[in-house]
């Protein structure tokens, strides 16, 4: 006889794309016993199929489309073994490998989410790492492109710290190439970039691409440290979400920033993670600091609401973590930023490229920027539209409670 547990169940809500002769009970079903007993019915004992089989709770409509609609699956606190990797396993497993399936929501108890280490620094801490820069969104740019030697990929970066730019990252294309090797990039950036903070007062950081092996991204991560780098860039989809965890729980200190290169999502998929989840809620829960997704308008044209819904999820509330900085980027011009930051609000850290990169004079392009998010934040404090945008942005559906709450809240709601 198994113990039964008092805890909560998590709940995870699919949305399913239906072919022809598919119901959404039977495959919500075929669902639930995939991702728990993966054996057919009879090869497991009543006791077994009561605790751990997981149960569809909710089949309802998902717009005016019959052939699309919302399973909810309950699966058992007995299922998971406290480890990111298992919880992964449960809602999204095999799942990920069947057709018409997307992951859209996860309602995590107190017990789930405690269970996850959430972001160190979040949003509060960034700001305090840029020099305790309030009430204003912040920016970030990207060296690039590869085939930049360090010295010139360190002449780049005096040029957005003298334009007053908050965080200067890697480009996710920076690895360890022999045109500008990890370690040589790291200390050439970095002391340039302090050399002119001391010269002028600045506070600007650099976040080093430290995406690779399990075997070398500690080791990259450690080098960073050393060098004076107080985050890092890391890209989940390509090292895994746990290794991002890890990184986050080792004793490094340092802030993570999450790229969505090989995250597979897209807003329109009929299969996978939806991108608000992926990227606000599984990388915030282990330990993104900030999350990069692609914005509308860019080179990827997400529509703004999908952009809203990340927004949304990496600031809102779950449980005692920390909300994270959401980074739109991907092609943004320089001359819409006003328009995204009125559209945002002031607790987002937009990451433009490109756009300056191609100027003729990259140091007041970049200027121009800054000076746009220092007016977004004079609007902030006069309660203009960019106040009205952060208040929008952060008052989505809860997203969780504390261990201190009283019951599961969905982890969001775009």
């Amino acid at each position: 006889m198994f113990p039964m547990s008092t805890l909560e169940p998590i709940r995870a809500h699919y949305r399913l794309h239906l072919r022809s002769g598919e119901t959404a009970r039977e495959k919500g079903e075929a669902i639930a016993r995939e991702q728990t007993l993966e054996v057919p019915p009879g090869a497991s004992t009543p006791e077994i199929d009561r605790t751990f089989l997981g149960r569809v709770v909710e089949v309802v409509p998902a717009g005016e489309d019959p052939h699309v609609e919302r399973v909810v699956v309950e699966y058992a606190p007995e299922l998971f073994d406290g480890a990111l990797t298992q919880f992964l396993n449960v809602v999204w497993g095999n799942v990920s490998l069947m057709d018409g399936v997307v992951l859209e929501e996860l309602e995590l108890p107190p017990w789930a989410l405690a269970h996850f280490p959430g972001p160190r620094f979040g949003v509060p801490g960034i700001r305090m790492m840029v020099g305790n820069v309030q009430g204003r969104p912040l920016v970030s740019s990207a060296l690039k492109p590869v085939g930049l030697s360090p010295a010139q990929l360190a002449e780049l970066a005096r040029r957005l710290t003298r334009a007053g730019v908050d965080i200067i990252k890697d480009d996710h294309g920076l690895a360890d190439q022999a045109s500008a090797p990890f370690a040589a990039r790291v200390r050439a950036v970095n002391d340039a970039i302090l050399a002119v903070n001391e010269a002028w007062g600045s506070h600007t950081v650099y976040f080093p691409n430290v995406t690779a092996g399990v075997d070398v991204m500690p080791r990259r991560a450690e080098q960073a440290r050393s060098a004076g780098c107080p985050g890092v860039v890391v890209c989940p989809g390509l090292t895994g979400l746990d290794a991002l965890r890890a990184l986050r729980e080792a004793d490094l200190g340092l802030a993570l920033m999450a790229h969505p290169s090989h995250a597979n999502t897209s807003p329109n998929a009929d299969r996978g993670i939806a991108p608000d989840l992926l990227m606000g809620t599984l990388w915030r829960l282990a330990g993104a600091d900030a999350a990069v997704y692609v914005n509308a308008r860019g080179r990827f044209a997400w529509p703004v609401e999908a952009c809203q819904a990340v927004n949304r999820r990496a600031r809102g509330p779950l449980g005692k973590h920390l909300p994270a900085f959401p980074v739109p980027a991907g092609g943004i011009q320089a001359e819409e930023v006003g328009h995204w930051f009125t559209t945002y609000g002031s607790d987002t850290l937009l990451l433009i490229g490109g756009s300056l990169l191609e100027a003729e004079n990259v140091e007041a392009a970049a200027r121009e920027v800054v000076k746009a998010a220092v007016e977004a934040g004079k609007a902030t404090t006069a309660g203009g539209p960019v106040a009205e945008a952060s208040a929008a942005n952060a008052s989505g559906a809860p997203v969780g409670t504390g261990a201190e709450g009283g019951g599961t809240e969905p982890t969001s709601g775009p």
